[in-house]
C-alpha cells in the first residue's frame, strides 16, 4: 500500500468516526431512541392503634410486562426513606420515586425494606421482616409509562393490616394498596359535634376490593380519604368515643378524576 492510499483510507475511517459522533451512532440502529416517560410513586397511610409505625424503604423495582419473574427489572430509585407512617394521614404523602423510565407496560413493583420498627406505650422495638434483615416485597399492579408523559402511583399502607402483634414482638407483612392517582379523586369533611366541638373518629369506605380508612386532624377536625377511584361511594363515620357520640354513614358520594368531592361539616349527635 502506497503511503498516499494509506492516507485516504485513514481520511475515510475518520469521516465515518466523525459522522458516527454526530449522529451518536444509536440513532441508525433499526430500534431507534429509547423513549421515555417519568413515574413518580408517592407514600400514605390508613390509621392504626401505635404512636409511631416506622418504616425504611432502601429500594423500587418495576417489572416490564412481557418477561418472565426473574427477567425485566430494572431499579427506579436507590434513594433510602425513612419516615413515620402515622404522619401520613389527610393527603399528606412521602416521595418513594421520581425517576425517568423506559416507556411500556409493567405489571410489578418491589420495593425492599431496611429496618423498621413501631412504637406503643413509649417503647420503641423493632418490626421483625419475615425473620431477614431485608424484606423484598413485591406487590403486583399493572400500568403504563408513555412518552413525555408522567405516571403518578400511590401507596396506601394500611399499618392495621400490616403489622401484627405476636407476644412482646411485632411483625411487618406489607398490605399496600396501589393506584393510579390520574384516575383518583378524594372526599374531604370535617368532624364536630352540636356544641361546635371537634370530635377524634375514623372515616371508612370501600373501593370495592379494598377498604380504605383514615383519621380527622385533632386540631381541625378535618379528614380527606386520598386516591379513591371513579366510583360512587358510602362513608362511615365512628367516633373513638361510642359511647357519647354516634356514628354516622354519608352515602352516594360521588367521586370524579382529579376532584374533590366535599361533605362538608358532619354534626355527630349525642346518645
Amino acid at each position: 500500500m502506497t503511503l498516499k492510499n494509506f492516507l485516504y483510507r485513514s481520511d475515510i475511517l475518520i469521516y465515518i468516526l466523525f459522522m458516527c459522533s454526530l449522529l451518536s451512532c444509536s440513532d441508525l440502529s433499526t430500534n431507534g431512541p429509547i423513549s421515555e416517560g417519568e413515574l413518580f410513586i408517592k407514600l400514605h397511610d390508613a390509621p392504626a392503634d401505635y404512636q409511631q409505625v416506622n418504616v425504611s424503604v432502601n429500594l423500587v423495582w418495576i417489572h416490564r410486562a412481557g418477561n418472565n419473574t426473574n427477567l425485566g427489572w430494572s431499579i427506579v430509585s436507590e434513594n433510602s426513606v425513612d419516615v413515620n407512617l402515622l404522619n401520613l394521614r389527610n393527603g399528606i404523602s412521602e416521595q418513594l420515586v421520581l425517576n425517568k423510565v423506559t416507556v411500556g407496560k409493567y405489571d410489578r413493583i418491589k420495593i425492599r425494606f431496611g429496618a423498621c420498627t413501631v412504637v406503643e406505650n413509649g417503647l420503641e422495638v423493632p418490626l421483625i421482616l419475615n425473620s431477614a434483615p431485608l424484606l423484598e416485597h413485591t406487590l403486583p399492579y399493572e400500568f403504563e409509562v408513555l412518552e413525555g408523559e408522567q405516571t403518578q402511583l400511590s401507596f396506601d399502607f394500611d399499618v392495621h393490616r400490616s403489622v401484627g402483634k405476636n407476644g412482646i414482638s411485632y411483625r411487618l407483612t406489607p398490605a399496600i394498596r396501589v393506584q393510579n392517582t390520574q384516575f383518583c379523586g378524594w372526599i374531604s369533611g370535617s368532624i364536630i359535634d352540636t356544641a361546635k366541638v371537634i370530635i377524634p373518629s375514623t372515616i371508612y369506605t370501600s373501593t370495592g376490593i379494598d377498604s380504605v380508612s383514615t383519621q380527622n386532624e385533632l386540631m381541625t377536625g378535618s379528614f380527606q380519604l386520598s386516591d379513591l377511584p371513579e366510583n360512587y361511594y358510602s362513608i362511615r363515620i365512628t367516633p373513638v368515643d361510642s359511647i357519647t357520640f354516634r356514628s354516622v354513614t354519608i352515602d352516594s358520594l360521588k367521586v370524579i378524576r382529579q376532584k374533590g368531592t366535599a361533605v362538608g361539616v358532619v354534626v355527630l349527635d349525642r346518645r
